[in-house]
């Protein structure tokens, strides 16, 4: 009803971004104010522009939202079909030199795994493929993990790669431990859709690290949209 404020947004918008353009006079950035639902605005957003790649901040949430109700960046992940960088922290430096990416390294995976890549090999990284065996009934024998990792680290030459299979309660709290075990500073990870019933039940190994990690995370979508 206030017409008046989109304006307002905007340029606020506008003066928050003024550094950026001060500090980075080869880039160009385009600033849109818009109203509505966030992840529609976002999706069309995305659309109209042919995206590569979405980033958003994220102070994560806790306790039972987790599952009903979520932060802004969990429903993005979960509605969104791109690629998403999640930044909790400011960063000093872009500095993606030391990589995990967490798998259970089937064929399915290999795609968002070469995505994932694609975008690090810039930094030159170090990659650290890892599965987490978190004692349940799914877990593979860890004879298969290891086989099918074999595979995956042959994706990664020409960088330097690393196996692991650590075991923890869960895959988030997992890929988390050895992060910072590791002194890694981003975490890859694939992000296929899961229906809401099934979600609430067993939760969502990417929505999970977006809430809690402390590093950022790079969610890579299979290409395949899910069937409605």
């Amino acid at each position: 009803k206030n017409w008046a404020r989109p304006l307002e947004w905007e340029n606020r918008a506008f003066q928050q971004l003024q550094p950026l353009r001060v500090h980075n006079p080869d880039t160009s950035l385009t600033t849109t104010c818009t109203i509505g639902p966030l992840v529609d605005r976002i999706r069309a957003h995305s659309d109209e522009h042919g995206m590569d790649l979405i980033v958003m901040g994220s102070h994560g949430s806790s306790g039972k939202s987790d599952f009903f109700i979520g932060s802004n960046t969990q429903k993005v992940a979960r509605s969104l079909h791109r690629p998403l960088l999640v930044i909790k922290e400011p960063l000093e430096e872009v500095r993606f030199d030391k990589v995990i990416f967490a798998s259970n390294f089937d064929e399915r995976e290999k795609e968002p795994f070469l995505r994932f890549k694609e975008i690090v090999k810039h930094f030159l990284p170090e990659i650290h493929l890892v599965a987490i065996h978190s004692s349940s009934l799914f877990d593979p024998p860890y004879i298969l993990s290891h086989e099918a990792m074999a595979d995956f680290k042959r994706l990664c030459h020409p960088f330097n790669c690393h196996t692991h299979i650590y075991k923890d309660f869960s895959v988030d709290r997992g890929v988390r431990n050895l992060a910072r075990e590791l002194g890694a500073n981003l975490i890859g990870i694939s992000n296929h859709y899961r229906r809401p019933i099934k979600r609430m039940l067993t939760g969502s190994n990417v929505e999970a690290l977006v809430n809690h990690a402390e590093i950022p995370v790079l969610a890579i979508d299979y290409s395949e949209k899910p069937s409605t």
